[in-house]
């Protein structure tokens, strides 16, 4: 292990995957990217869809994988985070935002929050629970190790469950609203002047949550290609040399673009000012997002987060705009539907 503040490669960190895959070495990184989208984003979109279990573990599966990148990136630097303790508690996180479960046992078992409350009532309470039970428990279980620095395995074991477990499990949250939540369910009615039920809102979660990815997808595809085109003054050049102010701005505007058209095509609900705000958070915090991974790894003296998706890096290098997004869409969609 590698002393506090000395960066290790990779190669010298212990359990990360790393190298490219055969079929890389073979074909190059391009066409390995082309096939690694074209056989992920049909499955990623299909959880979307289906939504539910299907969906929750998905997510979950994805809280996993970023989660031990994460623990890997701060290990580099010498830090030894508490890993499963860190990954349980991500999941419960994840649980949380589940409304076939986590609903009903968070009003039936500990009274929080009744069926015509807003679902974020007991989720609020139940989040915060979560955060004190891991702290306490990171303090207890370092005690047991003989270790000189309780404050960094402590401080990065409880950033990982927040930074990546809280922030992605919003998405199902985001998934959820549009079927769980009274108030957005009555908002969503009184927009399209629908009359009271379920089974016509609930669709809208899975548009919301692809139109978030979607737009996410197009803004980073767009502020590359503005970027490689027009780009002369660098953004921030100690952590991204490539990315300039062109193609943040242009990666913003095609965000807003992208979620004007869906709000025309299939979020219909939501008026044009609320499409341009969605737009400008998943444009500028999604590359906040991309901004703040590459600070770690830059600090950690690493490339990528993983190999795990071949010619894409890591599942942490995937998913650190959604990280930033995520949250912030939750909280302005439940912050609309409540003060319409």
């Amino acid at each position: 292990m590698t002393n506090l503040g000395t960066a290790a490669t990779a190669e010298e960190t212990r359990g990360w995957p790393h190298g490219p895959t055969s079929f890389e070495r073979r074909r190059g990184n391009a066409l390995t990217r082309v096939v690694a989208g074209a056989i992920g984003i049909p499955i990623v979109l299909g959880a979307v869809w289906l939504g539910g279990w299907a969906f929750f573990i998905f997510v979950s599966l994805a809280i996993i994988g970023a989660m031990l990148e994460f623990y890997w990136i701060v290990e580099a630097k010498g830090a030894r985070p508490h890993k499963l303790l860190g990954v349980v508690f991500g999941l419960l996180l994840a649980f949380v935002f589940f409304h076939g479960v986590s609903d009903a046992f968070l009003s039936n078992t500990l009274g929080v929050g009744a069926s015509s409350d807003p679902v974020y009532v007991p989720r609020l309470v139940a989040i915060v629970s979560i955060i004190i039970v891991l702290v306490v428990s990171c303090l207890i279980v370092e005690m047991r190790r003989d270790d000189a620095a309780p404050i960094i395995n402590n401080s990065t074991t409880i950033l990982g469950v927040v930074y990546v477990g809280l922030f992605l499990a919003t998405v199902i949250g985001i998934r959820q609203l549009f079927s769980d939540d009274p108030l957005m369910i009555a908002y969503v009615n009184s927009a399209l002047d629908l009359p009271a039920g379920r089974d016509v809102v609930a669709r809208y979660g899975a548009y919301m949550v692809m139109a978030v990815l979607v737009t996410i997808w197009i803004c980073d595809s767009a502020a590359y290609y503005v970027g490689r085109a027009m780009g002369r003054h660098k953004m921030a050049p100690s952590i991204s040399p490539k990315k300039t102010w062109e193609g943040g701005i242009g990666g913003a505007v095609f965000a807003i673009a992208t979620m004007i058209t869906f709000q025309q095509l299939l979020l219909d609900f939501l008026s044009i000012g609320n499409a341009i705000v969605l737009g400008l958070i998943v444009g500028i915090l999604g590359q906040v997002g991309d901004l703040a991974e590459s600070h770690l790894k830059r600090d950690a003296g690493v490339k990528d987060s993983s190999q795990l998706i071949p010619g894409h890096g890591g599942v942490f290098d995937r998913f650190d705009s959604l990280m930033f997004v995520a949250p912030l869409v939750y909280l302005y969609l439940t912050i609309i539907a409540a003060t319409a």
